[in-house]
């Protein structure tokens, strides 16, 4: 099966873009454990101070899936909304 790739750019509540990065790097520690995870990364964008850029690999479905329904991914999802200015922007790829 081919592998899922996910792109993600977040947009932080002004003045919360490390708060925003604390919460993903808890998330990213735990995520990191998970069985089928390749790569999970979030980057500050550079010229943009409220932005974060996020880069996943998942060896296959059943792995983004048991991340998805994951309880660290569950529990931190309102924290992570109250930081946020704007929905996600994410992108699946293959």
């Amino acid at each position: 099966m081919p592998r899922v790739v996910i792109f993600t750019r977040l947009t932080a509540a002004p003045g919360r873009r490390a708060e925003l990065l604390a919460a993903l790097e808890t998330l990213g520690d735990a995520t990191r454990q998970e069985p089928g995870v390749e790569t999970f990364v979030m980057h500050p964008a550079r010229d943009e101070p409220d932005t974060v850029l996020g880069y996943e690999v998942f060896q296959d479905e059943a792995a983004l899936a048991a991340h998805q329904a994951a309880e660290h991914v569950q529990t931190i999802g309102p924290t992570l909304a109250a930081l946020l200015a704007a929905p996600p922007a994410i992108t699946y790829a293959t």
